[in-house]
């Protein structure tokens, strides 16, 4: 019964709760109420899956279901999904946490059905789309003009309808161009997937 007020508390006082398989991943989940107190510079993989499931909890109503397949959370999927998010993107935890409400506000929104992994997050094709087109943005030492490769998943948007690109200035060179209905369709479609318009007009 002591128990079962303990977690009424938590429950109360919004604090995140879930099933833990041993105490290593009980100690685990202890440090995401830290979230709250802690800067955000000084968390760790720890606290940015706690904000994950946090954010997770907001918008599914619903706690997210760990994996658990190894009995050590530091071995565990969803912290070797952030450690590789860490590698592709940023190990600054300001720049982690940014991504994970832009992932929240940008693709669960689109998701055809609700999102069950972590992994949806951590696809090469949307990091460094984000990476490009939203962390790098309007920076004035962003190395991006006229020649500068497009990545693999913008240009596969436009090879389905036989529109061969390869560089930031052929896409605006589209862009500019009288457009058809597919073409306004294959534009929108990297609209989506994260490209920012406003690089089309810093390109020199």
């Amino acid at each position: 019964m002591a128990n079962r007020n303990k977690e009424d508390k938590k429950e109360e006082s919004g604090e995140l709760t879930m099933l833990a398989p041993n105490d290593k991943y009980q100690k685990f989940f202890d440090k995401f109420a830290e979230i709250d107190t802690l800067e955000v510079a000084q968390w760790k993989t720890a606290h940015l899956l706690g904000y994950f499931c946090k954010k997770y909890k907001e918008t599914y109503n619903d706690d997210y279901t760990w994996k658990f397949n190894n009995p050590s959370p530091t071995k565990c999927f969803e912290v070797w999904q952030m450690n590789t998010l860490a590698a592709r993107l940023s190990a600054n935890p300001q720049i982690l946490k940014d991504y994970i409400d832009w992932a929240y506000k940008n693709l669960v929104p689109r998701a055809k059905r609700r999102l069950t992994s972590i992994s949806f997050m951590t696809k090469d094709e949307i990091v460094i789309g984000y990476k490009m087109n939203v962390l790098l943005a309007g920076k004035k030492n962003l190395n991006v003009d006229r020649s500068t490769l497009l990545p693999e998943n913008y240009k596969a948007v436009f090879e389905e309808i036989n529109i061969f690109v390869q560089t930031y200035g052929d896409l605006a060179f589209l862009a500019q161009m009288e457009q058809t209905e597919e073409l306004k369709q294959a534009l929108e479609k990297v609209y989506l997937l994260g490209f920012d318009k406003d690089i089309i007009s810093r390109i020199v």
